[in-house]
């Protein structure tokens, strides 16, 4: 469902997904925790955000750090 959304788009713009950390549903929520490399991207962090917000399911999108 989503997260194959969410892997997808990433991938679309060739970033790397190092770690996928999934939660139980409740409620049919899922928090996920995506890892990222996003140095040999095809497009900026910045676009990468915005993209995933408009993906159908996706409630919340935080950056929790970056190097």
């Amino acid at each position: 469902g989503v997260l194959s959304h969410v892997l997808n788009f990433i991938a679309s713009l060739k970033g790397n997904v190092l770690t996928i950390n999934q939660g139980i549903p409740l409620q049919g929520v899922a928090n996920v925790s995506v890892s990222i490399e996003t140095a040999g991207m095809a497009d900026t962090p910045e676009n990468l955000l915005a993209g995933l917000s408009d993906i159908a399911g996706v409630r919340k999108i935080e950056v929790i750090g970056q190097t």
